[in-house]
């Protein structure tokens, strides 16, 4: 039998409903790094979250980045999902291809481990889930 986690919204492509029970933690949780990554900082509590929470990744592309601002980066996105409070570890590498920067986030939470792939253009984030669970 399945546990029921509740619901939660989808915020990769777009903010949509749920449809169906989730019963996968690492989703939910891996929804929540998403929404923190490509939100800007203090955003989300607008809407009563983490008010000193987000870190929208398409600034890095908007950026002139020098030498050393890639490892930056990358702390400051292994920052960001250490404040979830489901996240036990956070190791992130950054890789640049063509016109966008490569995050590859690796992630340990009491549900497994897990990794978050985001693709960051100019003006648009992909996120890809890989769970290991």
């Amino acid at each position: 039998m399945a546990t029921n986690f509740g619901s939660d919204t989808h915020c990769i492509t777009d903010v949509e409903r749920i449809d169906h029970i989730v019963t996968s933690p690492a989703l939910v949780i891996g929804e929540r790094i998403a929404r923190r990554l490509q939100t800007p900082r203090g955003a989300l509590g607008l809407i009563g979250d983490d008010p000193n929470g987000g870190l929208d990744l398409r600034q890095y592309m908007l950026a002139k980045m020098r030498p050393g601002d890639r490892q930056i980066a990358e702390a400051q996105v292994s920052s960001e999902c250490l404040k979830d409070e489901e996240v036990g570890a956070a190791r992130v590498s950054t890789n640049a291809s063509g016109d966008s920067l490569v995050f590859t986030i690796d992630l340990d939470t009491a549900e497994g481990p897990f990794r978050l792939t985001s693709t960051v253009g100019a003006l648009n984030i992909d996120f890809v889930f890989e769970f290991n669970t």
